[in-house]
């Protein structure tokens, strides 16, 4: 609680001298030098190593339509972030798979390594830079200028969370002097109340209540377990969502509209409905960058199915290099190719498109959707034998 003081502090003092003593044509400089002291509270020198960075890409932008062969400066680029972005997540486990591996050979020596510290908001960092030095390779993007880019970058409300926005709509805003808006600060401090509520409030209650349930479900009847199961996948929600909501009230505070994260995907009919209203900016970053440049463009059914499983995959280890994870990119990956199987079912059997997409089954549908969701959280929130505990309690 000291912390969120701390913060609200600072948000304040930022606040006010952003509105109403920074002159407008300095506020997008004034916005970078907070969202850089910010990162700084976390660590100093990962917010010049990251900084150096975005200064990098821009200047490769510069020389993008200067030079003739576009295309490997692109690819350049591409290679460093996405190294970067490699190197911090995965090394520690390259590292101790090589020694683990080595560690049956008589001749290895033992060897241990410090853990390698993943940066705070790396991972939103890189992709932000990504989509900027892609979209500056298609010239899509307005006219502008290196700290329109930092500030999109290292936007301080979003850094740690997201969402990923797209530039075309941060930069507007950055660079238009937007006047001080009383409706503004409304809506800020409300969508902040609102993710408070359900951090601090839900998401902090259900936590412990559910957590002994899922830990020895033997001790517990087969109705209060499954419950558990929903009301867990309920509190993560309510723990990411609120997150973002307050992400996105700070920034409303300075102006800014950030595009939204979550559309109520627990009230979807389907897996792929779940998937575009989940996470959604860090899923369309994924289906944009990934899946459409490998798998999408012109491509055969079976390349789709495979493309969709291999993106849920990489989706899902962006998350945590872990075997957990990987095994629920693989629960999801199977749980889409299967419902983009059963669409081509629908296509050739309109008998059965005419039954199970009949508004009367939607609720059913609804619930159906959800408890896969659900089921599927366990994977990453327990370890291997505690999953195995909870299934057999279920099932």
């Amino acid at each position: 609680m000291v912390q969120i003081l701390y913060f609200f502090i600072f948000l304040t003092i930022s606040f006010l001298l952003h509105w109403f003593l920074v002159p407008a044509k300095w506020r997008s400089v004034f916005l970078l030098a907070v969202s850089l002291l910010f990162m700084s509270l976390f660590s100093i020198k990962y917010t010049l190593y990251f900084f150096v960075n975005a200064a990098l890409v821009y200047t490769a932008g510069i020389y993008m339509d200067r030079i003739r062969n576009r295309i490997l400066l692109l690819k350049l680029v591409l290679v460093l972030l996405i190294g970067n972005l490699c190197f911090f997540k995965y090394i520690d486990l390259l590292l101790n798979t090589i020694f683990r591996l080595g560690s049956h050979l008589s001749f290895m020596p033992e060897v241990t390594f410090a853990k390698i510290v993943v940066p705070m908001g790396m991972s939103y960092i890189i992709f932000r830079l990504i989509h900027y030095i892609v979209e500056i390779y298609r010239k899509t993007l307005p006219s502008h200028n290196f700290w329109d880019l930092a500030v999109y970058v290292f936007f301080f409300p979003t850094f740690l969370a997201g969402p990923v926005d797209r530039f075309q709509n941060v930069q507007p805003q950055t660079s238009g002097n937007k006047p001080f808006d009383p409706s503004d600060v409304n809506s800020g401090l409300l969508r902040i109340l609102s993710g408070m509520a359900k951090k601090f409030i839900i998401a902090d209650s259900l936590k412990p209540l559910l957590l002994p349930v899922l830990g020895s479900p033997y001790e517990y009847s087969w109705i209060v377990v499954v419950l558990s199961v929903y009301g867990l996948a309920i509190q993560i929600y309510m723990d990411f969502s609120g997150y973002m909501d307050m992400a996105l009230g700070v920034a409303r505070l300075f102006g800014y509209k950030i595009i939204e994260n979550f559309n109520y995907p627990y009230f979807k009919k389907n897996l792929a409905l779940y998937w575009r209203s989940w996470h959604m900016s860090v899923y369309s970053f994924i289906r944009d960058y990934f899946f459409l440049p490998f798998f999408g463009y012109k491509a055969s059914q079976l390349k789709i199915y495979i493309g969709i499983f291999v993106t849920m995959i990489v989706f899902m280890l962006w998350h945590e290099a872990s075997l957990p994870f990987l095994i629920l990119g693989i629960y999801h990956g199977s749980g889409l190719v299967i419902w983009q199987l059963f669409q081509e079912v629908k296509r050739k059997y309109r008998r059965v498109s005419r039954l199970v997409d009949s508004r009367y089954l939607d609720p059913f549908s609804i619930f159906l959707t959800f408890s896969f969701v659900s089921f599927g959280f366990i994977i990453f929130s327990f370890d291997m034998n505690a999953i195995k505990v909870i299934v057999c309690r279920i099932f």
